[in-house]
């Protein structure tokens, strides 16, 4: 590939249109909803006086208990022999 004199001097046409839609709309809404995420944490921490961390840990491992039993209940003929 060759690259012109004039490579440097033309304006790119612009971002896409899925690229334009996911840095105005899908990234915002997820800071935003990190941010929020976040803050509840904190309030929670401040007011158990338990660390985020522990509280993160035990939601996490609530909904590893509640996925496990779905799958586990989803399934349940596939081993009667």
């Amino acid at each position: 590939m060759i690259i012109g004199r004039d490579y440097l001097l033309r304006k790119p046409a612009g971002p896409s249109a899925p690229k334009l839609f996911l840095d105005t709309r899908v990234v915002p809404a997820a800071v935003n909803v990190a941010g929020a995420v976040e803050v509840a944490l904190d309030r929670a921490s401040a007011r158990t006086g338990v660390r985020p961390a522990v509280i993160v840990a035990g939601a996490t491992a609530a909904l590893a208990l509640v996925v496990l039993g779905l799958l586990r209940n989803r399934g349940g003929d596939a081993y009667d022999y």
